[in-house]
């Protein structure tokens, strides 16, 4: 952006220049003055588009409230920028709330923790979170939703959420399709959480109706479930070789995500166990024993019990040393 705006101020000085020439009577040929008067269109043009640039930053940034600044790196505040973009009829300011209230789900059983920035970018394909940061070590999100669809958004950045929380990395893992399932579960719960909040403290006290249409949302996404009475470890079985090689197979990510919902609904203060999620050595990763093997010897001895019932959903034990504080 800094270059861009030199470039156009040292246009808008050649054209001063140029306009003075032609001003003070200098011998100038035809083809001269057609020139430039094409350069002095373009540069009009050039100037419009980068005032709407800049006015399109300055509403960004007056979309974030002083008061969700992290003033440190463990600042509970969450900062939530939309970057304009085609949000067709998403305020920007509206869109922030939105996402703050489908995180906020997930980060009031995550105490102490901060999390750096969130750019929120439009993406004209699936969501993601990027593996690169931002110039200001900002995670970057990109979603695919716009006019106002609340539960849509909500949904996605939920899921995205999810992978800021387990600590995502570049590394290979077989078994990311775990990670993947319980963001899938994260925008669930989100969705399920906000529907009962927002019937009495909606972010507007005119949004109270989309309550409905929040648990409408969750509850359509898992309907297709309903009749699939496999275990989890029967499914796991079945379609190993599909999860390992596809993480993001969204009919089987949805199918452990509906049967890891009701865990961490009974003990929501179990989402702080993703925090450690992706902080072993990716050797780890090479099967599903050894990941989640890994996830329970790291998690806090309270979260332990949690992580065992996750595992026993595989039919997985872990021996008695990984079981040791």
């Amino acid at each position: 952006m800094r270059i861009a705006i030199h470039r156009n101020c040292s246009a808008l000085l050649a054209l001063i220049l140029l306009s003075w020439s032609v001003a003070s009577g200098e011998p100038a040929h035809a083809e001269d003055d057609a020139r430039l008067q094409k350069r002095i269109t373009e540069l009009e043009a050039e100037n419009q588009a980068l005032r709407k640039i800049l006015g399109g930053i300055q509403n960004a940034l007056k979309s974030v409230p002083k008061s969700t600044f992290p003033a440190s790196p463990d600042s509970q505040g969450l900062r939530i920028v939309i970057v304009p973009g085609d949000w067709g009829d998403s305020g920007l300011t509206d869109m922030r709330k939105v996402c703050e209230s489908a995180a906020g789900t997930i980060l009031a059983n995550l105490p102490g923790d901060g999390f750096a920035p969130i750019l929120v970018e439009r993406g004209k394909a699936s969501p993601i979170t990027l593996f690169r940061r931002g110039e200001g070590h900002e995670y970057l999100v990109r979603l695919n939703t716009n006019n106002r669809a609340w539960a849509q958004c909500a949904f996605q950045f939920a899921h995205e959420f999810g992978h800021i929380a387990c600590n995502y990395r570049n590394v290979n893992n077989p078994q990311m399709w775990f990670e993947e399932s319980l963001c899938e579960c994260a925008s669930l719960f989100a969705l399920r959480r906000m529907a009962v909040e927002w019937k009495t403290n909606p972010p507007y006290s005119n949004w109270e109706s989309y309550s409905e249409s929040l648990a409408g949302y969750a509850a359509n996404r898992m309907k297709k479930y309903e009749g699939r009475k496999d275990s989890m470890a029967y499914f796991y079985k079945q379609h190993q070789k599909e999860l390992e090689k596809t993480a993001t197979n969204r009919d089987l990510n949805g199918f452990v995500a509906v049967k890891l919902l009701p865990l961490l609904e009974k003990s929501p203060a179990a989402w702080q166990t993703l925090r450690y999620l992706n902080l072993g050595d990716p050797k780890e990763n090479s099967s599903l024993a050894d990941y989640l093997s890994g996830w329970h010897q790291r998690v806090p001895k309270t979260h332990k019990e949690f992580v065992q019932s996750v595992a026993a959903e595989f039919q997985i034990e872990f021996s008695s040393t990984s079981t040791d504080d």
